[in-house]
């Protein structure tokens, strides 16, 4: 993966919960167990992995498949993006960059199984990856909320997954008492409204149009004029028009191809990632081609 700022570390009152990573630039994705006895506007301190801390609270909770949604306030002055998403198949490669501290050793493996719809009693379904790795490593605790990334030759690296504690994953799983497993990230987005491709859209859209103008000052001789402004304002609602379409036209094809339905939320993410940043493009860069 081409950045690895992704990833955050979770903490309350100085202590240290779990870890979790951004899957747009406004919500975080975590284990329930990274939250524990929290419930919904509770604030609690996200540091990326460069150390720089972030306001944050958690949003929604999904206790019956151990995940949960944290909302932060984004900083202009950091440098973070949401990662590429993918799925995993029985042998895949995988590795965990999160780690709870710089002693512990990264987990890494290879995938043991997909299953697909596994539910603790009358919960929701979930896909779970169960994860085979270094036998020292199996419980993985401290690492739960982490992303799990698919390393396998051949394949560019890409998020698959959301590193379940070992209770949940117990739940979850037919093996019972001391897997490691994922909970695929196809289930998240799944779970959490905020995370459809309709709601993403929305939100992309909502934040352009609120966005503050930026506060650099112009270079000599190329004021911003307010017919510029509104030029580029029009690109970029040209922009959001484009991937709507775009969604509309996945939608249609997951609709007439029920199987392919279960693996179109990676591109879901990717196509409103590329959609915030040509939008952002081109409002406040790439300004001498207005």
């Amino acid at each position: 993966m081409a950045r690895d700022d992704y990833w955050v570390a979770i903490s309350r009152d100085r202590e240290l919960l779990g870890g979790g990573f951004f899957v747009t630039g406004s919500y975080v994705l975590t284990s329930t167990a990274c939250v524990p006895g929290l419930r919904e506007r509770d604030p609690v301190d996200v540091h990326t992995a460069q150390g720089l801390p972030l306001r944050a609270m958690v949003f929604e909770l999904a206790e019956d498949v151990g995940l949960a949604l944290i909302s932060v306030l984004s900083d202009p002055g950091a440098e973070y993006g949401a990662p590429q998403a993918d799925s995993a198949a029985k042998g895949d490669a995988w590795y965990a960059p999160y780690r709870p501290g710089p002693a512990r050793a990264a987990l890494h493996g290879t995938v043991d199984a997909v299953v697909c719809d596994r539910r603790d009693g009358d919960g929701r379904p979930l896909c779970l990856v169960e994860l085979a790795g270094d036998p020292s490593l199996e419980a993985g605790e401290g690492y739960a909320g982490g992303p799990v990334e698919r390393r396998t030759a051949g394949h560019d690296p890409a998020v698959f997954g959301i590193l379940l504690d070992a209770e949940a994953a117990a739940r979850l799983s037919e093996s019972g008492e001391g897997t490691l497993a994922a909970g695929a990230l196809s289930s998240a987005f799944e779970v959490f409204e905020r995370l459809s491709a309709e709601s993403l859209m929305g939100l992309l859209s909502e934040g352009l149009t609120r966005a503050p103008a930026p506060t650099t000052d112009p270079v000599p001789g190329t004021a911003d004029s307010a017919d510029s402004r509104r030029g580029r304002e029009l690109k970029a609602r040209e922009v959001f028009e484009t991937g709507r379409f775009l969604a509309r036209e996945m939608n249609a094809l997951a609709a007439e191809n029920p199987l392919l339905a279960r693996d179109m939320d990676p591109y879901y993410m990717r196509l409103a990632n590329e959609v915030c940043d040509e939008a952002f493009r081109v409002v406040w860069g790439d300004q001498d081609g207005d």
